[in-house]
């Protein structure tokens, strides 16, 4: 308890140089909270648009159509018979949302214009991607009904309104051309501008007729009750299927950001190892200016362990208080940006589809993020200053009370 005592009063000895360290950990831990937010943010708001406007919580396609999907091949279909549907029968699974995915020229006068056709069954549809929820204008398609919805930059391109005929041509499932004239009934807006100038809707039965796939689709996505499930319900599909059951945790570039992880986790520590080079320096100078007073204490018996220990306690308490400070500044301006989030509208816009990313990035401090920060700063202001205050067992006490 002394030595808590004696650590407290020697901590405000210079108090110049205790702020000094203290704030540069306070940066520190406020830095990599703040990011560690932002990453988890970003991970969220792309995990999230994968699922509602890629690939749901599960999608099923056949191992063909996997291989040679940028090239949109419709005769590498899925045959929607009651035996199939029968495998698909799980209390887990909420929704079945069959889909065909085609690529087409569309126009209202000169078909010029390459886009992505989705066809979709309405009504399930609004499970998974919640178009209905995404409409600016107009009102959203009906089963059955030659009608189409449309991004709002891809309506802009092509110079169509709402109540406009549209006009698309393709080819079908047998490499024939064919075309059809739809009604635009409404515009829908992602924020994600590869979505929103490039893609548009029909419904599935009208899709179906048009390409020659009665009773077929390209891909079928799957919501479930529990996301958390989708890995677990996959590889119970896939048994029995035989196709390729892609759960969304297992998308590339899902993928790609978890592993990324290691690599911010690199740049944290690095962060917070320049941060608390500021500590090691002061318990250095600390060591320097103090030689007389510790060799004074250590010819009253101090053995050296308790000199080192007293020492490490004023590091611990300058990690302490900048970590401390650190963890509120980070956490009340990353939970700020928990609900107000950034506009990230003009970024999302000038990205393809395949980066599903935007329109608004809320970050996602957790309380795991916060408490681990203010331990791994307290830690590592220890730990550095282990270094500098090792010294003091090399000090001889005759030697020591001799220095100036």
């Amino acid at each position: 308890m002394n030595l808590f005592r004696l650590a407290f009063r020697n901590f405000f000895r210079n108090t110049r140089r205790s702020i000094i360290s203290g704030i540069s950990v306070t940066i520190a831990i406020a830095a990599i909270i703040f990011a560690q937010s932002y990453i988890r943010g970003i991970t969220i708001n792309i995990s999230d648009n994968i699922v509602r406007l890629i690939s749901g919580h599960i999608r099923i396609t056949t191992q063909e159509y996997d291989r040679r999907e940028r090239m949109l091949p419709l005769d590498e279909s899925i045959v929607l018979s009651g035996d199939f549907l029968e495998n698909l029968d799980d209390d887990r699974i909420k929704v079945v949302a069959p889909r065909i995915k085609f690529g087409v020229l569309l126009g209202d006068e000169e078909l010029s214009t390459p886009a992505l056709g989705y066809a979709i069954e309405p009504d399930k549809e609004k499970f998974v991607s919640r178009l209905d929820t995404r409409i600016t204008k107009g009102k959203y398609i009906t089963a059955g009904r030659n009608e189409v919805l449309l991004g709002t930059a891809l309506a802009e391109r092509i110079d169509v309104h709402i109540g406009d005929t549209l006009t698309i041509i393709t080819r079908t499932a047998y490499d024939s051309p064919t075309g059809i004239n739809l009604v635009v009934t409404g515009l829908f807006f992602t924020g994600i501008g590869g979505i929103d100038r490039s893609i548009f809707y029909i419904p599935l039965d009208v899709g179906q007729q048009m390409l020659d796939l009665e009773d077929q689709a390209t891909e079928i996505s799957l919501v479930l009750d529990d996301p958390d499930e989708a890995v677990a319900v996959a590889q119970d599909l896939r048994s029995r299927l035989g196709l390729i059951i892609m759960p969304f945790q297992f998308n590339p570039l899902l993928t790609y950001i978890q592993s990324a992880g290691i690599v911010f986790s690199l740049f944290y520590f690095i962060i917070l190892l320049v941060a608390c080079s500021t500590i090691a320096n002061t318990m250095l100078m600390v060591v320097f200016e103090r030689t007389k007073e510790i060799g004074m204490m250590k010819a009253m018996g101090l053995n050296n362990i308790s000199v080192v220990v007293l020492l490490v306690i004023e590091a611990g308490m300058i990690g302490a208080v900048g970590s401390l400070m650190g963890a509120g500044i980070g956490a009340a301006l990353s939970y700020w940006l928990k609900y107000t989030g950034i506009d990230l509208t003009i970024v999302s816009s000038t990205m393809s589809s395949d980066m599903p990313f935007g329109p608004i990035l809320y970050f996602s401090p957790t309380p795991f993020i916060i408490i681990s920060s203010f331990i791994f700063g307290l830690i590592a202001a220890v730990v550095i200053a282990l270094l500098p205050v090792s010294k003091v067992t090399r000090l001889q006490p005759a030697k020591a009370l001799k220095t100036v």
